[in-house]
């Protein structure tokens, strides 16, 4: 495995400790093209919602064994995460697999229900498909977002000795119990290292205090919170998913063995946090801790107020993004629409938009603007609805970037409605769009975000009835071919678009098939799935969307 240096440096060199000191670096919020996943398999059967989830693999392109796998099923920020080149750098240095399903067929793993058969199941038909057969006995890290949450812990506690990690985001505890929790019985997560990720706008302090006090009740779990500051609760940003790397690396540093025979699960090294790691106080709003970090054992703090680490450079870097923007003031933003703000509503998601779109590209327009005054559902930042609500000089800064669903970014301030491989599942339903909208502060205001919504139906029903002809794309073709051109035409005159379900393969400029690396262990032939779509047009002459159309073709060597 290789050094846990180079990713600490990436880290650093987003959020350098200079810049982490002086309080001055600003949050990141990328905003990437849509990656490859090489290969794809329906779940049939696996729950009974209208439409089957389906399971995605990556493989790092030069992985020639396989050491680990994530795993996570889609709830908000798990796309964000698994999609962030920085999180798939991290991977292909760890030579670990990532397996995303969407739609999600279980998103609390209910164990008790059979949800850990379907598991092992998925992993041996993905393995199946690939050629990379052993996938279902590497070690997994399970991770889940928010209503996903305790599905990993969930998971560490059906098969703690697969379990090479947890990671909670916008995250739960380990022992939490709810409804959806199946019955443990006797099985425990201590031994399991857990991380769980908070942000400062989703009561991260609080709710350090609840796992400070879990982990004293539990002093064999080695559990460790990351507190960011100015972070949201619909938001991967740079930072976040730079750290989980960071801790995947430390993860993978401590627990796996050097080497173990390809057809056989490894032995997982054990950890003891009352003898080995680190310690480092839980996260205050003033950004300073009440003792600084230290190995077990040398403590100087109260260890019921104290998270574990595995190590120095773990522990030196939960401090630095502990103490960003510490002291610094709020400010209010807001989304901007046709020229005016959009008004926030009583909801998880604070801002709901329109979707807007009048040209054949189907492109729209948003922007970000400061609030003058507090509205109505800001509370916890000082202010009462009304009140004076300065802010940063800078008006410039503002960035809007997708999270989730059928959307695109093509400028500073324009997207357009592009369907992806899980926002066109349903063609009789509809999808969601989702935007975090950020400000980066400044020397005396804090960063802020703004997460916002817009609900589009998969199929346009509105105006002439259109057909998607001429898509006939090549049955095979040869490894080493670099493109492909894609020609379907729209019997409205349209333009149409496409997207890769699955495959080696990525569009770009709305029109060329782009192949990728193939892993070196792959099974061939190779499938790429791509699928032509024409969603219509909303303004007169009004047109509805065109039925999809699906092609399937190999790659032979």
């Amino acid at each position: 495995m290789k050094s846990i240096r180079p990713l600490l440096r990436l880290l650093l060199a987003v959020y350098s400790l200079a810049s982490l000191s002086a309080g001055t670096q600003k949050p990141v919020f990328s905003q990437n093209p849509r990656p490859e996943w090489q290969w794809g398999v329906t779940l049939d059967g696996f729950s009974d919602k209208p439409v089957p989830s389906r399971a995605y693999l990556w493989v790092p392109p030069g992985c020639k064994r396989l050491r680990g796998v994530v795993v996570g099923q889609q709830n908000l920020e798990e796309e964000q995460i698994f999609e962030n080149p920085i999180f798939r750098r991290a991977l292909t240095d760890l030579n670990f697999a990532l397996v995303w399903v969407t739609p999600a067929y279980d998103l609390f793993f209910r164990f008790d229900r059979g949800s850990g058969e379907k598991f092992d199941t998925m992993l041996k038909r993905l393995a199946d498909e690939s050629g990379y057969a052993e996938l279902p006995l590497v070690p997994v890290v399970p991770i889940g977002h928010s209503a996903a949450a305790s599905s990993p812990w969930n998971f560490g506690a059906w098969a703690p000795g697969r379990t090479l990690a947890a990671i909670s985001v916008s995250g739960q505890w380990a022992y939490y119990k709810d409804e959806n929790t199946p019955d443990w019985g006797d099985r425990k997560v201590d031994g399991v290292p857990g991380l769980v990720t908070m942000g400062e706008y989703e009561s991260a302090y609080k709710r350090a205090e609840t796992g400070v006090w879990e982990r004293s009740q539990h002093p064999m779990l080695p559990l460790t919170m990351l507190a960011e500051p100015a972070g949201e609760h619909f938001a991967g940003t740079d930072l976040k998913i730079s750290f989980i790397g960071l801790y995947l690396r430390k993860a993978a540093q401590y627990r796996l063995p050097a080497d173990w025979p390809i057809r056989e699960r490894p032995k997982l090294k054990e950890i003891d946090p009352t003898k080995t790691g680190w310690l480092t106080d839980r996260a205050r709003p003033d950004g300073k801790p009440s003792a600084p970090a230290a190995p077990v054992g040398k403590y100087t703090g109260d260890e019921k107020n104290a998270f574990w680490v595995f190590d120095e450079e773990l522990a030196k870097a939960v401090e630095k993004v502990a103490a960003m923007y510490a002291g610094k003031k709020y400010q209010l933003i807001g989304y901007v629409q046709n020229g005016a703000v959009v008004p926030k509503r009583k909801s998880h998601v604070r801002v709901g938009l329109k979707l807007d779109i009048a040209s054949d590209d189907l492109t729209f327009k948003l922007g970000g603007a400061f609030l003058d005054t507090a509205d109505a559902d800001y509370g916890g930042f000082g202010m009462k609805t009304g009140d004076p609500a300065p802010h940063a000089a800078d008006t410039s800064s503002f960035n809007i970037v997708r999270t989730i669903g059928a959307v695109e970014k093509r400028g500073p301030d324009t997207f357009a409605l592009r369907f992806s491989r899980n926002t066109l599942n349903d063609p009789d339903g509809s999808t969601v769009m989702g935007f975090i909208l950020s400000h980066p502060g400044d020397d005396t205001y804090r960063p802020m975000a703004l997460e916002s919504d817009c609900r589009v139906w998969c199929r346009n029903r509105e105006g002439k009835p259109q057909e998607i002809t001429g898509f006939n794309p090549p049955a095979s073709n040869r490894a080493g071919t670099r493109t492909l051109d894609l020609s379907a035409k729209s019997t409205a005159d349209l333009p149409v678009f496409y997207y890769v379900r699955e495959g080696p393969a990525v569009i770009e400029n709305d029109r060329t098939l782009r192949f990728t690396e193939i892993p070196p262990r792959a099974k061939f032939p190779v499938k790429v799935t791509v699928v032509a779509w024409q969603w219509g047009r909303m303004v007169e002459p009004k047109v509805q969307s065109a039925q999809p159309v699906e092609r399937t073709f190999s790659i032979i060597k």
